[in-house]
């Protein structure tokens, strides 16, 4: 038998759910349970920062000189207390013998520096497909194009020795592989004058390097003015320009800077070296950026050899890959991976109060809704 239809203009009354409900209550507070979170959280807060804290900001280095509180790194800073760093890091770069030189894609095309796993190497296809999404030439970015733009203009002997170096060859294209970047005669010119620099006898000033004699080219007047510029900084400023009204990208500065060994110096000191777990720690936050543990965990994993593994860095990026990601989306349905749950039951002592008062793990039994009422009589 149907139900009687409802009168027009009749409402239905509704189940209240704090009327009706017929399980356990008890008070809370919850201004006095926030405040204990906050409490305790800043608890550990000072703990974790006082065991593990990241550095005050500054650049220090063991035997270096007093730091301020929040000053960068710069070419600037770099030429005016390492010079001899600064210089070698340049000839480096002029000779394709640097780090990012020999990097690879997306930076440059040198044979043979991708990262591989299995015989397949990601960054080659991604070239393919997408070409050098960065291209870098450290013989002009670094040295030789901010060396034209910025002291050859208003130096003749600056602007008669970049000439020279570049008519000697050389391959200043953007992307083109360390192998290809120094001719043999510029090679020849980089190796002797590396040799020197590297001489007890050689001394240096944040303005001039100071060697023997020797078959140098034109190499000792570029570098001196690379010098020049860093320290009037005109450098850092080129590093920072762009072809954009505003530009916060410093990557080829920092890039260069990574190069040479001041750099990692600082960065040892502070406490934020990969094999410190640097990427984990931030200047002036307190106690880092902790979210950074699985990744930064990955470099310190024995098996990964990481002081000797040419391909750590593909390595661990397909690591996040399967613990950051994969794992955590599919562990309900990998077999044994599902099952720790119920080998490790957590979730019943977060839920201990539930279970002990629904007496043995069975929720409440349900409360049938309220009946609707019954339609009025109509009327006459």
């Amino acid at each position: 038998m149907a139900a009687p239809a409802q009168e027009p203009g009749t409402t239905r009354t509704k189940r209240h759910a704090l009327a009706t409900w017929q399980g356990p209550e008890r008070r809370f507070d919850l201004i006095a349970e926030g405040t204990v979170a906050v409490v305790v959280v800043a608890l550990l807060c000072v703990l974790a920062a006082s065991l593990w804290g990241s550095p005050n900001g500054g650049l220090t280095y063991p035997k270096g000189p007093a730091s301020p509180p929040g000053q960068a790194f710069s070419a600037k800073y770099w030429d005016t207390n390492d010079p001899s760093d600064l210089t070698q890091t340049a000839v480096q770069e002029l000779l394709g013998g640097s780090k990012t030189a020999g990097y690879g894609p997306p930076f440059n095309t040198t044979s043979g520096a991708s990262q591989e796993i299995a015989g397949i190497r990601p960054a080659e296809i991604a070239k393919s497909v997408f070409g050098l999404t960065l291209p870098i030439n450290t013989a002009d970015d670094f040295v030789l194009a901010p060396v034209s733009r910025l002291a050859a203009p208003f130096d003749p002997a600056v602007a008669a020795a970049v000439s020279q170096y570049k008519a000697a060859g050389g391959d200043l294209s953007p992307g083109a592989p360390a192998t290809r970047l120094a001719s043999p005669q510029q090679t020849v010119w980089l190796n002797n004058y590396a040799r020197a620099l590297a001489d007890p006898s050689a001394t240096f000033t944040p303005t001039s390097a100071t060697v023997g004699p020797g078959d140098y080219g034109p190499v000792p007047v570029i570098i001196q003015a690379e010098q020049l510029i860093a320290q009037n900084g005109s450098l850092d400023g080129y590093f920072q320009s762009s072809d954009q009204q505003l530009s916060t990208n410093t990557t080829k500065g920092t890039m260069f800077f990574g190069d040479g060994g001041l750099w990692a110096d600082i960065a040892t000191a502070q406490g934020v070296a990969g094999d410190q777990w640097g990427v984990m720690n931030e200047l002036w936050n307190y106690p880092g950026q902790v979210w950074l543990w699985l990744y930064a965990g990955m470099y310190q994993i024995p098996a990964l050899n990481p002081s000797g593994n040419a391909n750590l860095d593909l390595d661990v990026g397909l690591l996040m890959i399967l613990f950051g990601f994969l794992l955590p989306t599919f562990a309900p349905w990998i077999p044994g991976i599902n099952r720790i749950p119920r080998w490790i039951p957590l979730y019943k002592i977060i839920y201990r109060d539930y279970y002990r008062s629904t007496g043995g793990g069975h929720p409440p039994a349900e409360t049938p809704d309220e009946p609707d009422p019954a339609p009025s009589s109509p009327t006459t």
